[in-house]
């Protein structure tokens, strides 16, 4: 055991420089190490006068760009690689403007932002409301009839009091093929039979535009073989008038016309007065009596 031990001394002996040198680098690299650690920490916190230190103010400066992209609204916009300036108020606090120095295109924010949209919404309900009434002018412009007159007015027309006293107009311009005739029989042409006639014949040309005889309500459209297609109005008191023999009819029922509105167009004659003509087959009556229409005209 004694000779094994003075062989390990030995050993050390012969080879002290050796251990010697590594302590020596092991104790420098320990310098190094410390010094390299002291020179990162300055780096973090440089002093203490007060100074913020570097992750505080990268965590503020975090929360104020993430402020300025909501203020802007410019979130979307921050992944492009557009060039855009800023300009901040004179107390620095959140950007005004926002301007594309290449597209030239301009963001406002907080309240001015706020005031431009109320704006833009009252702007939009404007034009929806200027659209509508432009769709109302074009559809009254569409319904107009060829020859200028309007389709009858839809909104009640206030009470209808007409009387004897009062006078209608020609609803077409023609002669008369055949008069009212209720107490004598007329000539009828095609039916070749003398008969009473309950209304009045008035020339008028295939397409003709007939035109109402006074203010009233429309109370019947209807077709029969002997007149056609025919309209009824009602004028008050109850005198009504019934325009017969027509093709195009421009009312319904409930429609209140107008003197000089249109009622429809005349149509090629039916059957029964195919000698006499295109005309119009004009009845009025008083109650369910049929009257002269020509007393009554002017």
């Amino acid at each position: 055991m004694q000779k094994r031990d003075n062989s390990l001394l030995q050993r050390v002996k012969d080879n002290a420089f050796y251990v010697a040198l590594g302590l020596g680098l092991v104790a420098i690299l320990a310098v190094v190490a410390v010094y390299t650690m002291g020179q990162s920490g300055g780096k973090l916190a440089k002093d203490d006068t007060g100074v913020m230190q570097t992750s505080e103010y990268a965590k503020l400066q975090e929360e104020k760009n993430n402020s300025v992209k909501e203020t802007t609204g410019s979130t979307s916009r921050e992944n492009t690689k557009e060039d855009y300036s800023f300009a901040a108020d004179e107390k620095g606090k959140a950007p005004i403007e926002l301007e594309n120095a290449d597209a030239g295109e301009s963001f406002v924010s907080g309240e001015e932002a706020g005031d431009e949209m109320t704006q833009v919404a009252v702007e939009d309900t404007k034009a929806a409301e200027n659209t509508a009434v432009n769709q109302d002018v074009r559809e009254s412009e569409d319904s107009e009839i060829p020859d200028g007159k309007q389709v009858p007015v839809t909104a009640d027309a206030g009470e209808l009091n007409f009387n004897s006293e009062k006078t209608i107009g020609w609803p077409v311009s023609g002669s008369v093929i055949l008069p009212f005739s209720m107490e004598t029989t007329v000539y009828f042409k095609t039916l070749d039979q003398y008969r009473c006639n309950p209304g009045m014949l008035i020339s008028a040309g295939n397409g003709t535009t007939v035109q109402s005889a006074f203010l009233g309500k429309v109370t019947k459209v209807t077709s029969d073989d002997i007149y056609g297609n025919m309209v009824t109005v009602y004028l008050g008191n109850d005198y009504s008038v019934t325009y017969g023999q027509l093709d195009t009819v421009y009312v319904k029922e409930g429609d209140y016309v107008k003197a000089g509105e249109s009622i429809g167009t005349i149509g090629n004659p039916t059957d029964s007065f195919t000698e006499e003509g295109s005309h119009l087959f004009f009845e009025m009556t008083e109650g369910e009596t049929p009257v002269d229409p020509v007393l009554f005209m002017e």
